[in-house]
């Protein structure tokens, strides 16, 4: 498998998992009640900095590799 694949993949699932974050915001509150605000608020701190680093890696990837291509 090729790294564009991989980064494309990364890049789909990056944002497929940012979007589901912020579809799913207006729960959280519920979520802080019933678990506890600094684990809920943690976890989702946690959650989106991993997404959010797939999703510029991804990106990073993709765009290293068309400069890469181009100066060819």
């Amino acid at each position: 498998m090729n790294s564009t694949a991989v980064a494309i993949g990364g890049l789909v699932l990056g944002v497929l998992l940012l979007v589901m974050a912020f579809a799913n915001l207006n729960r959280m509150p519920g979520w802080a009640d019933d678990y506890g605000a600094i684990l809920v608020y943690l976890a989702f701190f946690g959650y989106m900095s991993a997404a959010g680093r797939l999703t510029w890696w991804a990106i990073d990837t993709l765009r290293e590799q068309i400069q890469t291509r181009r100066e060819r």
